[in-house]
């Protein structure tokens, strides 16, 4: 008697999660990344300085960049437009940190993103030697585009402390919303480092999603303020439940949104056991396609 579509179906999805496969996966980096963390703090740099070496600042226009983009958001937001913005009186704030804080979650991860479609093709004389531990590529693309944010950061933490009605101990979660924020992006690095190789038009279809994803994720606006017909976009965008943890971490000072902090933790192991299980699982082919 043939098994019902039902059935077939779950054990299909069964196979593809591979709980066991995953578990293992998720042990692998961890294990990876406490042996080889000297490696990939040198990759690190080495991305982060590459490409102001001989500068007079060196590798301190990596820190710059996106120091002076925050910085001229909040004084646009916060201390030109910041009282002539008409928005609804019943919003829970001040809406210059509300953009602040949303554009500080996505920014990090839109610069991960496209950094981590060249992490192989870009290294591809790393690629081919093939005691090289290629697995440290894409974790130091992630870490190289986060780590220059951490002063913007600390400009925009310094903004809602002293303009922005201060921090609440929801500020104590922030590092958690990180931790799931950079285990979701190595995931996604592993995956899109992989298949750049095979279809070097990814990374044209990343740099078009990070374009949109800036305003269908609720870093400027609130999600009731988009229509209905269109709310499910929002919802769809895996990046809009880090925006808002971010928000119940230094915005709301309380969990308004606390399925997305599940949401968030559930995106990250699977993105992370994921796509490293397909980055190993096409090592074998990249010497040949690079």
């Amino acid at each position: 008697m043939p098994a019902e579509p039902s059935t077939i179906k779950s054990a299909q999805l069964w196979r593809i999660a591979a709980p066991a496969a995953s578990a293992q996966a998720l042990a692998a980096v961890w294990r990876f990344t406490r042996e080889k963390r000297e490696l990939i703090v040198e990759l690190t740099r080495r991305d982060v300085t590459a490409a102001h070496a001989g500068h007079g600042l060196g590798g301190l226009w990596v820190y710059v960049h996106p120091l002076v983009m925050i910085a001229v958001y909040i004084f646009v937001l916060g201390f030109v437009l910041g009282a002539k913005i008409n928005y609804s009186k019943d919003f829970p704030g001040d809406y210059p940190s509300y953009i602040i804080i949303g554009l500080m979650s996505w920014l990090p991860t839109q610069a991960s993103l496209m950094r981590s479609t060249g992490a192989l093709t870009g290294n591809a004389s790393l690629v081919k030697q093939v005691v090289f531990p290629i697995e440290a590529l894409p974790m130091a693309s992630v870490t190289a585009s986060v780590w220059p944010f951490w002063p913007a950061l600390v400009l925009c933490l310094l903004y809602k402390l002293l303009f922005g009605g201060g921090l609440g101990w929801m500020a104590l979660m922030l590092p958690a919303a990180i931790a799931m924020q950079i285990g979701l992006c190595v995931g996604l690095a592993f995956a899109l480092a992989a298949l750049t190789c095979f279809m070097r038009d990814i990374r044209e279809f990343v740099s078009l999603f990070c374009l949109v994803a800036m305003y269908i994720n609720p870093a400027m606006y609130l999600p009731e303020w988009v229509p209905k017909a269109f709310a499910p976009i929002l919802y769809a965008n895996p990046f809009s439940y880090l925006a808002w943890t971010y928000q119940d971490a230094l915005f709301y000072d309380s969990f308004q949104h606390p399925w997305s902090w599940v949401m968030m933790f559930l995106m990250s192991v699977v993105s992370l056991a994921g796509g490293y299980r397909l980055f190993v699982r096409l090592r074998p082919y990249y010497g040949n396609v690079i």
